[in-house]
């Protein structure tokens, strides 16, 4: 339904303002946070040259650091978490596994399921490097509060799944921009 009177438009106008604002806000939050990560919780060199290489990407670090701080877990548990669908995620481990950052074994009561944890090897480094990364976080979850944090994390998933649908459509160019119509 369109607005009826100019009063209407320019709250729209205003309100579409505010949102374009924002967004550029949180855009530029999220890249100050970037910047911000390069140092605190340095990789462990394995892991880097691993990356470095083109063996492993972003995906398989976010599972890795999902395994770290929740695991040992089944696979199935870790899609769930890490919002993956269950081919990537049996994918992913096994590349983690042949990167010997993981071990794999079968579940003491179901020998269907596979339980994932991270290898002997890395579990001091990796739980060093996140306790580096979680430790500005969890300042900051302390200064919010428990109302402002829940709302943050919850628009945060709001986030990862808009940008997740517009990498699955070809990118952000689908949505709207503040200069759409600029020459």
């Amino acid at each position: 339904m369109a607005p009826r009177t100019a009063s209407d438009q320019a709250n729209k106008a205003d309100r579409s303002r505010s949102t374009d604002d924002q967004a550029s806000e949180l855009l530029l939050a999220f890249a100050r946070m970037a910047r911000g990560q390069k140092g605190g919780g340095t990789m462990p060199k394995h892991i880097e040259e691993l990356v470095q290489s083109g063996f492993l990407a972003p995906r398989h670090l976010g599972a890795f650091a999902i395994i770290a701080l929740e695991g040992p877990l089944t696979v199935s548990e870790l899609a769930a978490r890490g919002a993956f669908a269950l081919s990537t995620t049996s994918l992913l481990v096994t590349q983690l596994a042949e990167a010997n950052l993981v071990e794999r074994h079968e579940d003491e009561h179901d020998r269907r399921r596979t339980v994932v944890s991270v290898a002997p090897k890395y579990r001091r480094m990796s739980q060093a490097v996140l306790e580096a990364k979680l430790a500005p976080l969890r300042r900051a979850v302390e200064r919010m509060g428990p109302e402002r944090s829940r709302a943050l994390v919850e628009g945060l998933h709001m986030v990862a799944e808009e940008v997740i649908r517009a990498d699955e459509v070809g990118g952000s160019c689908h949505g709207t921009s503040r200069t759409a119509g600029v020459s």
